[in-house]
């Protein structure tokens, strides 16, 4: 129980110093200064330190009786209310940062062009993706365009049922591989609001086994063969290059 409890509250942004305090009162219950030195083998010293910081934080109350100091750890109810409060800060700091959008960009003018790279991993992370994709679109004022190439099937054996074509409403244009999930998909296209173009891959010449997506000055390969991964590379003229060649590609068909 404590190990992996432990691990949970370091996402808390608590140090393993305070983490090793916090589950000695939690075990301990009201108690001392010195028990809890004692109990967690950390100097006296640095265990007033360790509770004033949890104090701060109102994960630890400190009373006194008769002189001495005693020491408590919040309750269950405690440690959710802490964790509401952190979510809650958290929430303002990111609507005040979408506020200075302006003045972030500023900072960036004048700049040569960087290559920013990330990965990822996981369901969650593919899913977390196309979200991205969707508030990036969702912040323009003029129309956008969506490039994509991607296997229906493909994406539906990794997360059934999952679409991420409920973009806001954007130009699409997608080559899709005919596939038995491709009419589904179309289907899928023709109800959104946004204005789609698509064109038929063979399924003969091969599934694509990435879902491939260019959007603004972005471009993702997802991996989905196997356990789901991928890139995104974050680069005007990487994703020029690459309508270059889905042009290409989409004429032929």
């Amino acid at each position: 129980f404590m190990p992996n409890f432990s691990d949970l509250l370091q996402n808390l942004n608590l140090n393993v110093k305070q983490i090793a305090i916090f589950l000695c009162l939690v075990k301990l219950g009201k108690t001392t200064a010195s028990n809890i030195s004692g109990d967690s083998g950390v100097t006296r010293t640095h265990v007033y330190d360790l509770i004033s910081e949890l104090i701060v934080k109102g994960l630890v109350s400190e009373i006194e009786e008769r002189g001495v100091k005693i020491y408590e750890a919040v309750d269950h109810a405690g440690l959710l209310a802490y964790i509401s409060r952190q979510q809650k800060e958290l929430q303002q700091i990111n609507k005040k940062i979408e506020q200075m959008a302006t003045e972030f960009n500023q900072l960036q003018l004048g700049q040569q062009q960087k290559t920013k790279v990330r990965f990822f991993e996981g369901i969650e992370g593919v899913k977390n993706l196309y979200e991205e994709i969707r508030r990036d679109l969702a912040k323009q004022s003029e129309p956008s365009e969506v490039i994509t190439i991607f296997s229906p099937e493909k994406l539906n054996n990794l997360i059934p049922g999952f679409t991420y074509l409920d973009f806001p409403t954007v130009s699409i244009r997608a080559i899709i591989c005919k596939d038995e999930m491709a009419q589904s998909y179309v289907d899928q296209m023709d109800k959104t609001k946004n204005k789609v173009n698509y064109k038929f891959w063979p399924k003969e010449k091969g599934l694509f086994p990435t879902d491939n997506i260019a959007w603004l000055n972005k471009i993702v390969y997802i991996d989905l063969s196997g356990y789901p991964s991928g890139i995104i590379i974050e680069n005007e003229s990487i994703v020029q290059t690459f309508t270059l060649s889905f042009d290409v590609i989409w004429k032929e068909l």
